[in-house]
């Protein structure tokens, strides 16, 4: 993966000039240790040329031959096409854009210096100069208050059951919780979401023909991915309650004595892949049965301690790699083992996924950035209950202003879409839908569903 410049932030907000200049005094805002200042004003300063699109959200400056692009809450940014990373995204606060005024400055060719409560722009014959006027940011609220909200309405003619959950509440406590603390077992979703306040299912999983009930998309937990896989959408959930929706590939990199020395797609799901390594943990819940010619290279407390080709059981302090006989005559008793899951979302931010503790993917989408997202079968899905036909769905989705939303609805994929338009959704996406589809708010049940599930989302209060 491409390790991306660092470049150290100053921030600065798209908006008016007569809104935030006062003589030579420039309103300023302080998040996190690190200065918000208004972009418009300073590229305008500048003579660059600032321009936003709405359907792709980016932020262009142009300067001569210089065109820098950025996005609101993606640490990921361009200069004339080439990536570099930033240590603060772009944000969205109060209706206005902030993005990295240093980064900017030097990108764009200008010399930007900060001293005791001063910051000055020079480029060329150009020097500007503006005292920082500090304004009260508003920060995350403790309190109780509206932090879930149940209404139940009719919506473009169908009838709607929607949580609003405020994440701008941080004693809001999200996960992704799994039936027995396991991958193969299904239970009530009440069951999974009694320890919450709300409770939606997850994603798709075996139900049908008695099969172990494994689940098919991506489910993390805590930090650790219990499986994983690149179809459909994903939604995360970071350590400081930001909350991600992007069509998402799920990388794993292998580690022996800290150099890479192996790679998977697999976490606790057996394939029919003869060439794949794949990783099990102690939520697989079954021991590994191991086919002839496949050896378990077991591993405990990151260190390889057996290799067996027998049946075998996932220490609770490791994990059990499975792979061809020939592939394992590099693993060594004694040798150092770990991996690294890694994250490459399409409009978001690798370091925004990076901080992702609870995560799940499932589809298909409905929107991103405010826009209605392609055909589901653009997403590998292929049955018409998924792509034309009216079924019980489940969906879950994110507003401007940090507020989250989970619902319940019957209807067509495409009707959905206008549905969660109406809700003010920014971004949305469907979870597992028909029998599974069931809403748990308050110890109650406002959708059933008419099956138990395998994994769930569930919002607890601290």
């Amino acid at each position: 993966m491409k390790r991306f410049k660092k470049v150290v932030p100053f921030i600065f907000a798209a908006v008016c000039m007569s809104q935030l200049v006062y003589g030579a005094s420039l309103e300023s805002v302080s998040v996190n240790q690190t200065t918000l200042i208004p972009l418009r004003l300073v590229s305008e300063e500048l003579k660059a040329k600032v321009s936003f699109d709405k359907a792709s959200q980016k932020i262009a400056i142009t300067l001569g031959d210089k065109v820098v692009e950025l996005k609101p809450n993606c640490r990921e940014a361009s200069i004339n096409g080439e990536k570099v990373s930033l240590d603060a995204a772009p944000e969205m606060i109060e209706g206005t854009t902030y993005v990295p005024l240093r980064f900017i400055g030097e990108a764009l060719g200008a010399n930007v210096g900060y001293n005791e409560g001063v910051v000055s722009v020079s480029l060329g014959d150009l020097e500007k100069q503006w005292t920082l006027v500090k304004k009260a940011m508003p920060q995350k609220s403790n309190s109780s208050g509206q932090a879930f909200k149940y209404e139940s309405k009719t919506i473009k003619g169908k009838t709607v059951k929607y949580v609003t959950i405020d994440m701008n509440n941080a004693s809001i406590v999200p996960r992704i919780q799994t039936a027995g603390g396991k991958i193969n077992q299904v239970d009530d979703l009440k069951n999974l979401g009694k320890a919450g306040k709300v409770a939606i299912n997850g994603t798709y999983f075996a139900a049908y023909n008695g099969d172990t009930p494994y689940p098919d998309g991506t489910l993390v937990k805590d930090g650790k991915p219990l499986h994983i896989t690149d179809i459909g959408c994903t939604i995360g959930f970071t350590s400081d309650n930001e909350v991600l929706i992007d069509f998402v590939k799920t990388r794993v990199q292998g580690y022996v004595n800290d150099e890479p020395r192996w790679l998977t797609y697999r976490i606790n799901r057996p394939t029919g892949d003869a060439s794949a390594t794949v990783i099990y943990t102690p939520e697989y819940g079954n021991a590994i049965k191991l086919e002839p010619g496949y050896v378990g290279v077991v591993c405990s407390n990151n260190k390889i301690v057996k290799k067996v080709t027998q049946s075998v059981q996932v220490p609770q302090d490791g994990f059990v790699l499975v792979m061809r006989e020939d592939r394992a005559n590099s693993f060594n008793i004694g040798d150092a083992i770990r991996y690294e899951v890694t994250f490459e979302p399409s409009h978001t931010s690798e370091d925004e996924w990076n901080k992702v503790q609870n995560a799940l993917s499932a589809g298909p989408s409905l929107l991103i950035n405010g826009n209605s997202t392609p055909a589901p079968k653009e997403e590998g899905f292929t049955e018409a209950k998924i792509l034309t036909q009216v079924a019980s769905r489940s969906f879950i989705g994110t507003t401007a202003d940090g507020k989250v939303i989970v619902g319940t609805t019957s209807a067509s994929i495409s009707e959905l879409k206008e549905i969660a338009k109406a809700l003010g959704l920014q971004n949305a996406m469907c979870l597992d839908g028909g029998a599974s589809s069931g809403l748990y708010y308050n110890g109650t049940y406002q959708t059933s569903p008419g099956r138990k599930v395998n994994n769930s989302i569930v919002f607890t209060q601290k």
